[in-house]
């Protein structure tokens, strides 16, 4: 029986995730298991759409089909993601499971000890610099990680009785957008840092671009390190001083926790992996430049090269009109990034399934092999079915190595997945990112144009809807989002509002179909009166329509919804027809803390209650 283990990587053009898989892969092929990485390229600005498509890798595997499970919780940039996979794996694993650089107590996990390894980099800072004016760079507090750092920092302090200021901690992200509000913050103080220590690398060299920008010297005039010591930190001039974790032998400990509790053997619930401080530039220990320019050199060339390459793959793109042309100019560029084997699976659907909410957001069990592109300049378009619960069919696997399985998705409307077959992670390269980006892109466009190329091209022209007046759904994702980013501005927040159209179909079978228009009409008629500044309604499907009401006042958007209802009573005791307008209302506020996509579904899950419970009044009357 063959033996495998899912391992969930999110992000996966990082150090830290490479070092772990490359650990993974020795220790799995040495215990006799095939591994399968699930993994993403994580989020991409403010385009909500696009994140939940690039959640959708947690699902993509059959968890009851895997006898170890390996996952690393902080490289999921996603927010909710986490929680989301362990649900699945509650519901479905009957595996070990072994989380990496976030100790869960459901499962086993493997950790640095974060406390001792910051109490040294700030002892570091004390007894070899003489530096008493440190200060802070948290990483995400939701995270135990980032509470040991800083207690390591507060330990250390304490230990040489230096005071803390509140000006000498900042709140980070363990990325690499706060440097900048974290500097200004340090500089507010009584005195200027000596020392700025960060809970991970990213943040470190955000810092050292902040610090640059106002001219402060760096070691000169602050001294920064980080932790992790990722491939950024080694290049940055200066070197960044950090922590370095044996990565590699994190993931070689979790298979072999994976291999031993499968055979009954006990194992701690926790295990602890050694760190040390690896000196550069940034606190003046090291010279640099101390690492090979010709690599810079190189790796700065193949940015712009592929910067280039992207430009005439979507100018390529633009000219196909098959699936089968698309595949042809996708393999055309895949010389830009190396793989051994790569294969497009596309979900099974019916045509008419398309046309139904949210089904093209979820992976379907039946997948068909679209095409297959090898290194040997093999290219073959096929439509071979098989079980998703495969991830690959054994006859088109080039040996047992592993398979790096990621989301093939425009927006959050799945497609499928994409299965890659390499050497090592580390070939995994950014041009790949853009490259699988802009073939799912044009996957969708294809669909769409095959579907009514005429109609396409008016609605990409357009953001209203043709028989309503109102808004359409491009129109209303494009009010959305606006919204939306303005959180982040300190802007109020607004309210969802999901209104479905009664009896549509009951209309359509009685007084046929242009009855039914006219009834949509008149709906849309009360909507749009009740549109104002502020106030955005769209028709989103056949007989659903939303409204984005701006404003934190449920006692406002209350007064909508009765207006509603109001005028939707008094059409009908006008008796203009012979039928009866009705409408199911739910809504859901969107704040700061919010997901948009989580309060769109709550908006429909309240507004389905009320269609369902006049569904069973109708059936207990009758």
């Amino acid at each position: 029986m063959i033996k495998r283990i899912a391992c969930f990587v999110g992000q996966i053009l990082h150090t830290f995730q490479w070092e772990v898989i490359n650990g993974i892969i020795v220790a799995a092929e040495k215990e006799g298991y095939r591994v399968e990485i699930f993994s993403n390229f994580g989020t991409f600005g403010d385009n909500f759409l696009h994140t939940e498509g690039e959640r959708n890798f947690i699902n993509l595997p059959d968890l009851k089909k895997y006898h170890g499970i390996i996952m690393a919780p902080d490289t999921f940039d996603i927010v909710g993601a986490y929680e989301s996979l362990c649900e699945i794996i509650e519901r479905d694993a009957q595996c070990p499971v072994v989380s990496l650089r976030y100790k869960d107590d459901k499962w086993y996990s493997i950790v640095t000890d974060d406390t001792s390894a910051m109490e040294g980099m700030v002892e570091h800072m004390i007894t070899e610099h003489g530096l008493k004016r440190i200060c802070f760079m948290t990483g995400r507090m939701d995270l135990e990680d980032a509470h040991k750092r800083l207690h390591g920092y507060l330990n250390v302090m304490g230990k040489y009785g230096i005071p803390i200021e509140n000006e000498m901690i900042f709140q980070g992200d363990y990325w690499r957008n706060k440097g900048e509000e974290a500097v200004e913050w340090f500089m507010s103080g009584s005195e200027y840092p000596e020392a700025i220590v960060c809970s991970n690398d990213f943040m470190a060299i955000s810092v050292c671009d902040a610090l640059i920008n106002r001219g402060i010297q760096i070691p000169q005039d602050v001294c920064v390190s980080g932790f992790d010591c990722i491939d950024e930190a080694k290049y940055y001039n200066p070197s960044i001083t950090g922590v370095a974790v044996d990565f590699y032998k994190m993931g070689t400990t979790a298979v072999e926790i994976i291999a031993d509790v499968t055979a009954g053997k006990e194992r701690d619930k926790c295990t602890y992996i050694g760190t040390r401080i690896n000196l550069g530039g940034s606190c003046g220990c090291v010279k640099d430049m101390s690492y090979s320019m010709r690599e810079l050199y190189s790796e700065k060339q193949n940015l712009k090269n592929a910067i280039l390459q992207m430009a005439y793959l979507s100018v390529d793109m633009e000219n196909c009109n098959a699936i089968e042309e698309i595949f042809q100019v996708a393999f055309k560029y895949s010389v830009f990034f190396n793989y051994k084997a790569l294969y497009f699976c596309f979900c099974e659907r019916e045509q008419d399934e398309y046309e139904e909410i949210g089904v093209e957001e979820r992976f379907t069990d039946e997948v068909v092999i679209k095409a297959i592109l090898r290194d040997d300049k093999d290219y073959v378009f096929c439509n071979e079915r098989f079980r998703r619960e495969d991830i690959l069919p054994e006859k088109f696997r080039r040996g047992d190595g592993p398979l790096y399985n990621f989301p093939l998705h425009y927006k959050n409307q799945c497609i499928g997945y994409v299965v890659l077959q390499l050497e090592r992670p580390e070939e995994i390269n950014h041009f790949f990112t853009s490259w699988m980006l802009t073939v799912a892109n044009y996957l969708d466009k294809v669909r769409i144009y095959n579907e009514n190329e005429n109609l396409m091209r008016f609605r990409e022209q357009s953001l209203l809807d043709e028989l309503t007046g109102l808004n359409n759904r491009r129109g209303f994702e494009t009010v959305i989002r606006q919204k939306y980013a303005l959180l982040t501005q300190g802007q109020k927040g607004f309210f969802i509002v999901s209104c479905d159209m009664d009896g549509l179909k009951v209309i359509n079978d009685n007084y046929g179909h242009l009855e039914g228009d006219e009834a949509l009409k008149a709906y849309a008629r009360i909507l749009k009166s009740v549109e104002k500044p502020g106030v955005y309604c769209a028709r989103v499907g056949g007989d659903e329509f939303n409204i984005c009401f701006e404003g934190d006042r449920k006692g406002e958007v209350d007064k909508l919804v009765d207006e509603i209802r109001r005028q939707i009573a008094e059409y009908n005791e006008s008796k203009i027809k012979e039928y009866q307008l009705s409408a199911s209302i739910g809504y859901a506020y969107c704040g700061k803390k919010s997901t948009l996509i989580n309060c769109m579904k709550k908006a429909d899950e309240i507004m389905y209650q009320e269609k369902m419970k006049k569904k069973s009044a109708r059936s207990f009357t009758g």
